[in-house]
């Protein structure tokens, strides 16, 4: 419900120019940056479940405060609430699932998951569309709410029995030094956990600085028929939910057998179709045409998370898995903190199809990336 409205709901209830909401997405990025890896040796050292049940409850009132107070400073504070909240989530419950389940049968479910996720998304995104045309901030509030609740539902019902918190032998500041030394250690002796850093700068500066610009593109550069542009996004997330699910099906069929092509060929593939797409969108003068890429694109992009994820876990011993997933989002911010500003200024001085032209084209370099990495084999 939050993430259907949120782009239009700052463009249109907060702020129109592009270097401000780039803003937002820094302040957001840049407690992200501070707080990832301290949270995530939190996951590690003591419980991944309640690090998912606090993340929750302050991510939800993050958006609970966007939505009652639409002021430009405070929505920056708000976002970095949400940003803190959602380091505390951010690779607990990848290393959560291996840890109840396996690698196997993990990974497996992890591509099922986000089948069923799509599912349940279109229910959201149905809700929010009817909320918004009502009053924009309405699915942003709800959606706060309903995340404040999914906490208080996890911490009752969620099981964490694979996972031994090793406070139970250890002083707490021993333990999260030795968690921490383990992590950096990896990243130093690890030539693939410092390629998952890289690309998760170069993505950083890449996807933050289009999502935060693709929003006033739409409503400023097209004339949207028919109906109101709430319900025209309600209707291109819709597509995106629906199409991603045939499409992870797929993935998963194609990449996940040992005899099939690589998960790393395939990421380096998926990420070009993204790159395609989204300048196909950005330049496209009909805004069907504009629509149908950015659905393309978007399709793509969604498809490629827990393919990423399944990939990053069979490189992160079990010890270190949430700290190693939480040093990819620390530098996914970082190249968000460095790049937005720079491609926001773009939109501000020049258009916003030249600041989206430059955020696509700088996803460019994951693709060889991806291509010289290797797949790895389960743990």
């Amino acid at each position: 419900m939050w993430l259907t409205m949120a782009n239009l709901y700052f463009a249109k209830a907060i702020t129109d120019d592009p270097f401000r909401l780039v803003t937002l997405l820094v302040a957001l990025e840049a407690t992200t940056f501070i707080f990832e890896v301290p949270t995530g040796i939190i996951a590690d050292s003591f419980s991944r479940k309640w690090s998912i049940v606090v993340g929750y409850l302050i991510w939800g009132g993050g958006f609970l405060l966007q939505a009652l107070v639409p002021v430009y400073e405070i929505t920056l504070l708000s976002q970095a609430i949400w940003g803190l909240g959602f380091t505390f989530v951010s690779g607990a419950p990848e290393a959560w699932l291996v840890d109840e389940l396996g690698q196997d049968e993990a990974q497996t479910l992890y591509m099922r998951g986000a089948q069923i996720g799509q599912v349940s998304t279109l229910l959201g995104i149905a809700l929010a569309t009817l909320l918004a045309t009502a009053d924009l901030a309405l699915p942003i509030a709800t959606g706060g709410i309903a995340t404040i609740l999914l906490a208080l539902l996890l911490a009752a019902i969620m099981p964490e029995d694979g996972f031994v918190p090793t406070r139970r032998k250890d002083k707490i500041t021993t333990n999260l030094r030795q968690t921490g030394a383990s992590a950096i250690n990896l990243l130093r002796g690890n030539a693939v956990v410092r390629s998952i850093a890289l690309i998760g700068i170069v993505i950083g500066s890449s996807v933050g600085s289009f999502d935060a610009m693709y929003t006033p593109h739409i409503v400023q550069n097209h004339v949207l028929p028919l109906v109101e542009v709430e319900v025209w996004f309600g209707i291109l997330f819709a597509s995106v939910t629906i199409l991603t699910i045939p499409a992870i099906e797929l993935l998963k069929r194609r990449l996940l057998r040992p005899e099939q092509a690589s998960i790393t060929r395939g990421l380096a593939w998926l990420a070009a179709g993204t790159i395609l797409g989204n300048l196909v969108f950005v330049w496209a003068p009909a805004f069907y045409v504009a629509a149908i890429a950015f659905c393309f694109s978007q399709v793509l992009r969604t498809a490629t998370k827990p393919l990423f994820m399944i990939w990053i876990n069979r490189h992160a011993p079990t010890e270190v898995r949430a700290t190693v997933i939480s040093m990819y989002w620390q530098a996914n911010a970082t190249g968000q903190i460095v790049g937005a500003p720079m491609l926001g200024a773009i939109g501000s001085l020049n258009s916003l199809r030249a600041a989206l032209t430059a955020a696509s084209l700088a996803l460019l370099p994951v693709v060889p990336l991806y291509r010289r990495q290797p797949d790895g084999q389960p743990a």
